[in-house]
């Protein structure tokens, strides 16, 4: 089944938004309750990264469900398991056998190296996006300088021009504590890079902006590496999606389930005018048929109680 748009999804539900509301709002206020009420078909997706320092982000999602590094099923720890079982190395490192350490959120996707000095280059992802041509800022990034007590120190990127591809501070970076979006949404994403000022070609990817009055966050893992052999390990993760706030009638939603969607605004209506038992009703029948929904796609592929003889991140051959 096809993944519907906003423009597809308000074709077919157009008679259940709130007189006077924009249907793209109501979505947004729906969907994020939709995400958090269990795994459903469309929020999950496989991506594969690769890391030589042991630490790495998720550009696009929520959380971890199951991992592989080099091949091997590794266990995913949440931010407890240093508080109690292990205790933390002072370089920080993670034993293997412990497999992903959840490490809360950080402010950008890499990480840049506070021995170095970075301007902040703002550009289009997309060739035909144009920067905002105003005098108003739309991005703001905060962070410490390199003089000898450190400052947090503000750039606000400003188009002067027309011809404006792409924008670039003149304030130099040593940490990034915060990516801020203003108070307009663009209409595609821009990309935030920092590139070292002594060598042009070393950049880093920091976050891609669009959604107004945002401030970036990721999720961050960590992993065992050596990081002083510079070992690439590469991890084949089945993640759960991030809810992206809908700006555009062209954006995909999910989930695409449009039974459950009708619910899930009936609901929140219900809510509103105080009637909780009507609520009530609408948001288990929304919640049902995701439920029905994810059984017919697993198909025979049902969820199993798994038993690990072996331990965490390793394994024993013909058990049977």
């Amino acid at each position: 089944m096809a993944t519907l748009t906003v423009a597809g999804v308000e074709e077919a539900l157009s008679k259940y938004k709130t007189v006077g509301s924009s249907f793209i709002q109501e979505l947004n206020l729906v969907l994020p309750r939709l995400y958090a009420m269990g795994m459903w078909r469309d929020l999950l997706y496989e991506t594969v990264i690769s890391t030589t320092d042991g630490n790495f982000t998720l550009p696009e999602g929520e959380s971890i469900v199951s991992a592989m590094i080099e091949n091997d099923p590794a266990k995913v720890r949440s931010q407890f398991h240093d508080y109690r079982l292990t205790g933390r190395n002072n370089d920080g490192v993670t034993l293997a056998m412990y497999g992903l350490v959840d490490d809360g959120f950080v402010p950008t996707i890499n990480e840049v190296d506070s021995s170095k000095t970075y301007k902040i280059e703002v550009s289009p992802i997309y060739p035909e996006t144009q920067l905002p041509r105003t005098t108003n800022d739309f991005i703001t990034v905060t962070g410490l300088n390199n003089s000898t007590t450190p400052v947090t120190i503000t750039y606000e990127p400003k188009i002067a021009t027309a011809t404006s591809s792409s924008v670039t501070s003149t304030s130099l970076f040593t940490s990034i504590e915060e990516i801020r979006n203003g108070d307009s949404s663009l209409s595609a994403p821009v990309r935030v890079t920092a590139v070292n000022n002594a060598d042009a070609t070393d950049r880093l990817h920091l976050a891609d902006v669009q959604e107004s009055n945002k401030v970036s966050r990721f999720r961050r893992y960590r992993l065992n590496n050596n990081v002083s052999l510079t070992i690439t390990k590469t991890m084949r993760l089945l993640v759960k999606r991030k809810f992206k706030t809908l700006i555009n009638s062209y954006d995909p939603v999910y989930p695409s389930n449009l039974n459950a969607i009708k619910h899930a605004l009936l609901g929140t209506v219900a809510e509103d005018n105080a009637d909780i038992e009507r609520a009530n009703y609408h948001w288990a029948i929304c919640k049902q048929l995701l439920d029905e929904e994810l059984d017919a796609y697993r198909g025979a592929a049902k969820p199993t109680i798994i038993f690990d003889p072996s331990g965490s991140n390793s394994r024993v051959p013909n058990i049977l």
